[in-house]
């Protein structure tokens, strides 16, 4: 029950956080590419582009497996042969692609939780967890039986860890155990890098690129003799796993095109006439022209000219062990370092300019990085740093930018002028996983969302993972927010509005043990608004579980000067007309919000700032204290 609340509270309380000022939009469906049953990538561009398309289609309904039977001839094809030679029906199961067979009680417990265990705080942060009934519950199981099935093959698995006795794949028979195991394995997709690697990274590649990494793979492991997994998207069977087996040359001819390669491949699709029993089809095989690079696979009608995507093929066998529930790995051999996925909430790319500059100085264009593009609202690129301009006025946006061990929400977008409601304002912007530069090149105030979310091992200052900051940026102003090892630096120009919801991470959600009161009131504690003039560090005390503040007044670019009593605005000059207008404003707010919106909006001046009478809260009797303050200053008989 603890761990429900905790999560229903994070969410609710982040879009609380998120949403409260943002325009009414309809968001984009989060999803894994790896689905084979309900989208697919369709080339969409011209034929002399080397670009793929951009758009991404629901294939066939949520549910339905395409399964494609094997002819009923006796005689094996040389293919056939080949394959058998390669471990079909041995390194492979005898029953085909299916929905999991699990009742949901038994999936939540099996799957869902151990894979949401696992999962990091980026990764929940974007809902990822909510995708694992998707794509391993209402979908087919086609990754998960490929993975399986190569790591068999390549020595990583035995068929006696599926099943006690089995001596081959081909002996397992389906029953919950292995179909929770499959189903286990099919969910590996939504780890980040595992999606980045498999999906973010040949997602920059052109079509003859695509084309040459199926060949190049298939050639490694033709010298190793292990199997691949390679991915497929076709309009007549979605997007689909399968085993690469080997690599055969000779000449092949279909539609009129000559093809002198062919990936023979075990699809769990693929069926014994009349039944479930896997069988092998030449016509699943995948057919290449090495020179043109142009492919096709008969059985799906899926081909170059038909606008079909070779996906990905990789033999990196860390991927299909990383986090897995049999000997699992923590690690992965493919760099994915600086590989990111840009997915937009509200907006899009029409609206502004964006480029990436990767760790060795090389800058490109963000949007014509990424080849392979789904919808209108995903895009892959690479990148350590990135900098957008928008200089056009237009909708405001949000989106995000998750790469290893990071996630970055920005969300721009007018809230106090009604003429700017709902409109976002030309801007400039540089941004890493560590740091946004903002600079509002427009005439009015904008209203700016932040949400800096790290995995363990990105950060200093556990337990705080995720942090929302939401800045007030007037005109011509520029504000930065970095991340520093204690919390996170907001400098720049003039006077702004913070706040700032920093959580804890998931984990230590979970791991909260004290009554619902107390939960909610330990989940807002590093909770915190203020208004800031000068350069000043949002320090999170771990020990005390809050947040404090701590300047550089001087502007000497350190933060060593504490707070002032009376100094409501935080520009280090106490007991000035500002401090009174922001105290009476904290005052006012305050009185009239309901008792759950007052556990978390902390107002807007800290208590250290304002609470001259330090009795722990703010009211008319500090509003008083400096009133008189102010008064005593501005007629000169007090300094």
């Amino acid at each position: 029950m603890k761990k429900q609340i905790a999560t229903l509270l994070a969410l609710s309380t982040a879009a609380a956080c998120i949403l409260t000022y943002q325009p009414t939009a309809v968001g984009a469906e989060e999803y894994s590419v790896l689905d084979n049953t309900d989208k697919l990538v369709q080339e969409a561009l011209e034929d002399n582009t080397d670009e793929l398309g951009d758009a991404l289609y629901d294939s066939v309904t949520e549910g339905e497996i395409p399964l494609y039977e094997a002819d009923a001839s006796s005689t094996q094809s040389e293919l056939e042969k080949a394959a058998i030679e390669k471990g079909m029906y041995k390194d492979t199961f005898s029953f085909a692609n299916h929905l999991c067979t699990l009742s949901q009680e038994d999936f939540a417990k099996r799957v869902y939780e151990p894979v949401r265990a696992n999962m990091t705080d980026s990764e929940i942060d974007l809902h990822y967890e909510a995708d694992i009934s998707r794509v391993a519950y209402k979908g087919g199981l086609c990754f998960g039986m490929t993975a399986i099935s190569v790591l068999v093959h390549n020595g990583e698995l035995t068929p006696g860890d599926l099943q006690e006795g089995a001596e081959t794949l081909y002996d397992v028979t389906l029953t919950d155990d292995v179909d929770a195991l499959i189903a286990y394995y099919n969910s590996l997709q939504l780890y980040t890098e595992v999606e980045l690697a498999v999906i973010a990274a040949p997602a920059m590649l052109t079509k003859e690129e695509h084309t040459d990494m199926f060949l190049n793979c298939a050639a490694r492991c033709k010298e190793k003799g292990t199997y691949f997994m390679a991915g497929i998207a076709t309009k007549k069977g979605g997007t689909h796993a399968v085993v690469g087996m080997d690599e055969l040359s000779g000449n092949w001819t279909f539609d009129g095109i000559s093809y002198d390669t062919c990936i023979i491949t075990y699809d769990s699709n693929c069926v014994k006439q009349g039944t479930e029993t896997s069988a092998f089809r030449d016509d699943a095989c995948i057919y290449i022209n090495s020179e043109t690079k142009q492919f096709c696979i008969p059985a799906y009608e899926a081909s170059t000219e038909n606008g079909d995507v070779l996906l990905y093929a990789s033999d990196d066998d860390s991927l299909l062990t990383y986090k897995a529930p049999i000997r699992g790995t923590t690690k992965t051999n493919t760099d994915v370092s600086e590989t990111v996925k840009l997915q937009f909430h509200t907006g899009g790319k029409d609206q502004m300019q964006l480029s990436s500059t990767t760790k060795d100085g090389q800058t490109y264009d963000f949007w014509k990085l990424s080849k392979v593009n789904y919808g209108d609202y995903i895009f892959f690129a690479k990148g350590s740093s990135f900098h957008l301009e928008k200089n056009e006025r237009a909708s405001g946006f949000a989106f995000s930018i998750k790469g290893e061990g990071y996630h970055l929400r920005i969300e721009q977008y007018g809230r106090n002028d009604q003429e700017l409601k709902d409109v976002g304002s030309k801007c400039k912007m540089d941004f890493s996983k560590d740091s946004v530069t903002y600079t509002n090149t427009d005439t009015q105030k904008v209203f700016l969302s932040y949400i800096f979310t790290y995995d363990e091992g990105n950060y200093n200052f556990t337990p705080v993972a995720s942090s929302s900051i939401d800045i007030d940026v007037p005109p011509n102003q520029t504000i930065t927010v970095s991340k520093q090892d204690t919390g996170f630096a907001i400098t720049g120009d003039g006077e702004v509005l913070v706040q700032a919801f920093p959580t804890a991470a998931q984990k230590e959600q979970d791991a909260f043990d004290g009554s619902y009161e107390e939960y909610l009131d330990w989940f807002g504690s590093y909770f915190i608004n203020f208004v800031r003039a000068k350069d000043v560090l949002l320090q999170f005390n771990t020990e005390k579980e809050c947040s404090e503040l701590v300047y550089d007044f001087d502007g000497d670019g350190v933060f060593d000067d504490a707070p002032m009593l009376g100094d409501a605005d935080g520009d280090g000059k106490p007991y000035e007309p500002s401090d009174i207008y922001w105290t009476a404003r904290h005052i006012a707010r305050m009185a009239v919000d309901d008792h759950s919106t007052r556990r978390y909006f902390k107002g807007y001046v800290p208590n250290i700032e304002a609470d001259t009478d330090n009795n722990g809260k703010i009211d008319t009797n500090d509003l008083f204290d400096i009133v008189y303050e102010c008064a005593l200053r501005g007629a000169g008989l007090k300094k």
